[in-house]
């Protein structure tokens, strides 16, 4: 009886899914919500909320379907992730000392493919020109996620290609203190190349 309540609770693949389905559902109705009101109301405040908003958005669903790239991608490898209770951001644990490093690899690309996926289908809602300011922040928020995102994974996978070790490398590559020093240094080259893209474009 101890041992069926104890697994009752346990979380599921299906279970999974319609957690981030309902998440990837409010976060696009927001936007389209959003984008409505704005275009309604032409608010100084919907004028800043609708493109936090859409930032916002964007950076939930890139982290969402890069953790679903992982799994996917780890699946396909052969690795087996347990998964994780549903009020966590990681759906399932990788144990890097149980997996080969071609499982890993597997991992690392698949959550690589889901943030770029998540990307193009950004720029597609954008460049649609349905949500306004909500679908630009949605974009610029996207691209932000990939841009900081790729600069700490990238050096990490041609790292482990070469041969590093993967505990060592994932420890150095990915502390909080490389993470904001290359936060702040990719999203400042995406800051002066969007400020470009506008002046040539104007």
């Amino acid at each position: 009886m101890a041992e069926a309540t104890r697994t009752t609770g346990a979380p599921s693949l299906g279970g999974w899914i319609v957690r981030d389905l309902v998440l990837t559902t409010i976060a696009i109705g927001g936007l389209w919500g959003l984008a409505q009101w704005h275009a309604s109301a032409g608010s100084l405040f919907t004028l800043l909320l609708a493109p936090t908003f859409g930032f916002i958005a964007a950076y939930a669903l890139c982290y969402i379907y890069h953790e679903w790239g992982h799994l996917v991608g780890a699946n396909l490898a052969g690795a087996r992730m347990p998964l994780a209770p549903y009020a966590g951001a990681l759906i399932g644990s990788f144990d890097i000392r149980s997996h080969s490093r071609g499982q890993f690899l597997w991992l690392s690309w698949g959550g690589v493919l889901g943030y770029v996926l998540t990307l193009m289908a950004a720029l597609v809602v954008h460049t649609s020109g349905r949500l306004g300011l909500a679908g630009a922040g949605f974009a610029v928020g996207a691209l932000a996620f990939n841009v900081q995102s790729l600069s700490v994974d990238l050096p990490q996978i041609a790292r482990v290609h070469r041969g590093a070790d993967i505990a060592q490398t994932s420890a150095e590559g990915a502390n909080a203190r490389i993470i904001l020093r290359r936060t702040w240094q990719s999203w400042s080259v995406l800051a002066l190349a969007l400020l470009a893209w506008n002046l040539l474009a104007a």
